[in-house]
């Protein structure tokens, strides 16, 4: 059964550690800090200091937060947020930049950049094969080249060959993960997880509007659903094509009994098709896998909605939410968030914008 949502109102500050230690500056002295995350990973923290302390003249030689003893490049970072007994660490990760920012009549701030450990795999190109791997095995192998540990767990096939071509490592497996349906992310103890959306847990959240919801923007679409996905391709082994179709009976399993986009285009449009055509296509299984990922991304997009609630510490990537209060298309569970940004300013306390998605309406 879905959980309430923290209260409207929760404004509690974030707590901040530095190298393992609580740092109470950074959260007095914070003006605004954003945290965000999406499906395909790389969680990003912008951090906004006040760095004119009580013995400083607002000159930029007195600034705080510039001379490297708090912070500086590779320092790690974490930052906390929720209220007493309900707090999650949303962040860990590795300061990555600085900047200071001036303005005539207005007061410095100092900004820190920060990433999680899938900023290694941004930074990393490489030219490499892979042999007879799957694309879970590829995440794996991804992973240990960075010294991570790995969670792999996405159905498909096995390929002879894959080349990784003048490509970041987080690049390659975001386009690997695409391919499959997978998502992508890092956890607190640096494993990576390679997952499909079915297998990637999340907290069971009831938001409801005028409560938890201070708003939302809720939308269903026909412009990017298609009745079903057809893969060309060829086969030089057998000099023979290669047709593999993915139809709307693989939404059904998410869905609750209501309308999806594939179903209703069908009906709308006389049966729109997509048709792609891969040279990659036949090894057993690769065109049908393929073809499916392809067509459960556009139908799990079918509803989105877009959202912000008083702040909710557990509404993050793979979240599931059940909407309230919402009108009657829109109504109810099925949501999974795919992107969330975490905000605290101190005049309005903390804030979760989030946007989510489902494949069907409900009437």
């Amino acid at each position: 059964m879905s959980e309430p949502a923290v209260h409207p109102y929760s404004s509690h500050a974030p707590v901040f550690t530095v190298a393992g230690r609580t740092e109470g500056r950074l959260g007095r002295d914070l003006l605004r800090l954003d945290i965000q995350e999406g499906s395909l990973g790389l969680r990003t923290l912008v951090a906004h200091l006040d760095p004119v302390g009580p013995d400083s003249d607002g000159s930029a030689e007195s600034l705080s937060y510039l001379d490297g003893g708090l912070l500086d490049f590779g320092t790690e970072l974490t930052a906390t947020l929720g209220p007493a007994g309900g707090e999650r660490q949303l962040f860990k990760g590795v300061v990555s930049g600085l900047e200071v920012s001036f303005a005539e009549g207005g007061t410095p701030y100092v900004t820190v950049f920060a990433e999680d450990a899938l900023m290694k795999l941004r930074l990393t190109h490489t030219t490499t094969s892979y042999e007879n791997r799957t694309d879970a095995q590829l995440a794996e192998a991804v992973a240990d080249r960075h010294g991570l540990g790995s969670v792999a767990d996405a159905d498909g096939p096995a390929y002879p060959l894959v080349q990784q071509w003048d490509q970041s490592d987080l690049a390659f497996l975001r386009e690997r993960a695409l391919r499959v349906a997978a998502e992508l992310w890092v956890d607190s103890d640096d494993t990576l997880h390679f997952t499909t959306r079915d297998k990637r847990e999340g907290a069971d959240l009831r938001l409801v509007q005028g409560n938890e919801l201070v708003e939302l923007h809720a939308r269903a679409d026909l412009a990017h659903q298609r009745a079903d996905v057809q893969l060309l391709g060829w086969d030089d082994d057998t000099a023979a094509k290669v047709v593999e179709t993915a139809g709307a009976d693989l939404v059904s399993a998410e869905t609750g009994g209501g309308r999806t986009g594939p179903s209703i285009v069908a009906q709308v449009y006389r049966g729109p098709r997509l048709t792609r055509s891969r040279r990659d296509t036949p090894v057993a299984g690769t065109a049908t896998a393929y073809a499916a990922a392809e067509l459960l991304r556009r139908a799990r997009g079918f509803v989105t909605v877009e959202g912000t609630t008083a702040g909710t510490p557990d509404l993050v990537p793979g979240a599931h939410l059940d909407l309230r209060r919402v009108g009657r298309p829109f109504e109810g569970d099925g949501y999974r968030v795919v992107h969330a940004r975490h905000s605290y300013d101190p005049s309005i306390g903390y804030r979760t914008a989030f946007r989510a998605e489902r494949p069907e309406v409900r009437s």
